[in-house]
């Protein structure tokens, strides 16, 4: 339909999939460092929090990118 913007669903996958990604990866990082270091289960919490915190980073940066067009 003319005049309808291009829903664009590869990039809002990519950015759901981005922050999936970051949490999972954060996740398995303080659960090795937890794990290292006896910090279980604080060290996954933070790991994980820090993935989710990343993705959100960049879902921001996309929206703001969006934004500007």
């Amino acid at each position: 339909m003319a005049g309808e913007k291009d829903p664009q669903w590869g990039r809002t996958l990519t950015t759901g999939f981005e922050m999936a990604v970051g949490v999972a990866l954060g996740y398995f990082v303080g659960h090795w460092i937890g794990k290292k270091y006896n910090w279980e289960p604080w060290a996954s919490v933070i790991g994980a929090m820090i993935g989710m915190i990343a993705g959100a980073y960049l879902m921001i940066k996309e929206v703001n990118r969006d934004n500007k067009k």
